[in-house]
């Protein structure tokens, strides 16, 4: 029976599970001979796939509680499925006799502290970022209204509170270690940097053969330059200044393609129509994917862009997208003020750091653009997996569970 309780208010069977949470899970469990997971799902994908996660998760030693994710309903749907996170959470909890709660980002954490002062089982707070900043980055929060004001400050003081009486936290950059200090972890708390990692064996390393088939899936040139874009699209992540830097790489080069992988096509179209010369259009090359085929068509990219636009919160971020991109050998052309990313790219010559804002700048990186190519490959892979891959999560998970015991 585990004593270990892994609580996420997101879904293991979303694509942020999949490549976030079930890779650590599973590494988790088999250094602690088992776990039970408390997470929320959604009502579509459950139906669809519950019955087999469960099997697979059978076979890694977990054991899943999953409950239905309140979709809609704002605020009142927020509330109910906290309600449930603690019900079910201090349920299981001595049910099971749990020993120690593993609380993924600011809500479980809350259920977390419930249970350790109830039952005296110890809290690692896995501190995915700073949350309550990032709700004003993302619009959702808009402090010129009262409401929104009041929810702020009372959960940043919850924040400080549950910091404070954290066994262990996890942060995923050196960043944001001394915020995190400031912010109320106690000069004793053990903090953690495990940086978003990827599965190198998943994401691997294309050869001739996969790269000339996703160009041919994806109708792009066998001989072109492709500027690649992997991810969500919103306002933080300046998609109308890799326009153009797209648009100057074509205006300098006539081999020059844009291969975006979104889920978020309808926003990503409307967001084109507005940036970009209808003559270049035809350059660019728009996908869905799933986790299983981001590797494939990944493949084809020879250079991936991450702009994301620098705040305070930004600070404890770590693109996932960049790891991913480096297993497979693909170099990036980004901006620095995003947690460690500027140091990462610099220390695995992984590319090329650059201010999207200034026309200039973009300019020289086209100019350099065969030279940033020249950057990836089975070199890069191999530097990054030393420092993103999937077996330093794994390093250092163990070590904070062995803190619990100092």
């Amino acid at each position: 029976m585990s004593t270990v309780l892994y609580i996420t208010y997101d879904g293991l069977l979303d694509p942020l599970g999949e490549s976030q949470i079930l890779p650590y899970l599973k590494g988790i469990a088999a250094d602690q001979k088992g776990a039970l997971v408390l997470s929320f799902e959604k009502e579509r994908r459950q139906a669809q796939f519950s019955s087999t996660m469960a099997r697979a998760l059978e076979h890694c030693q977990i054991q899943w509680k999953p409950l239905r994710f309140t979709e809609g309903n704002f605020a009142l749907g927020k509330i109910c499925d906290l309600l449930k996170m603690y019900f079910w959470g201090y349920r299981l909890a001595v049910q099971h006799g749990v020993r120690v709660v593993h609380a993924r980002g600011h809500p479980a954490a809350q259920i977390g502290l419930f249970i350790k002062r109830l039952t005296g089982a110890r809290l690692i707070f896995d501190f995915r970022g700073l949350w309550v900043d990032e709700r004003v980055d993302k619009g959702s929060w808009d402090l010129r209204k009262a409401h929104h004001r009041w929810q702020f400050r009372h959960f940043k003081r919850t924040e400080r509170k549950l910091l404070a009486n954290a066994d262990q936290v996890v942060v995923l950059t050196e960043a944001v270690v001394p915020e995190v200090h400031r912010l109320g972890a106690g000069p004793s708390t053990s903090v953690t940097v495990i940086p978003c990692c990827a599965d190198f064996e998943h994401f691997t390393l294309p050869d001739h053969h996969s790269r000339a088939q996703a160009r041919d899936w994806l109708d792009i040139p066998q001989d072109a330059l492709v500027l690649g874009y992997l991810g969500s699209v919103g306002r933080m992540y300046m998609l109308d200044r890799l326009f153009r830097l797209f648009e100057l790489a074509a205006a300098d080069r006539h081999d020059a393609h844009l291969l975006v992988v979104t889920q978020d096509v309808s926003a990503l179209n409307e967001l084109m129509g507005e940036c970009l010369p209808v003559a270049l259009l035809g350059r660019v090359h728009v996908r869905p994917a799933s986790r299983q085929q981001v590797p494939h068509f990944i493949a084809a990219m020879d250079v991936l862009v991450s702009f994301i636009k620098p705040s305070y919160a930004r600070m404890a971020a770590s693109p996932t997208k960049l790891a991913e991109c480096f297993a497979a050998g693909i170099p990036v052309i980004c901006n620095s003020g995003v947690g460690d990313v500027e140091e990462q790219v610099c220390s695995l010559r992984a590319g090329r750091v650059v201010d999207p804002s200034s026309d200039a700048e973009l300019t020289s990186a086209v100019a350099d653009l065969d030279h940033i190519v020249a950057m990836g490959g089975v070199r890069l892979r191999d530097a990054a997996r030393n420092l993103l891959g999937l077996e330093v999560a794994a390093i250092r998970y163990q070590a904070v569970y062995a803190g619990l015991n100092d």
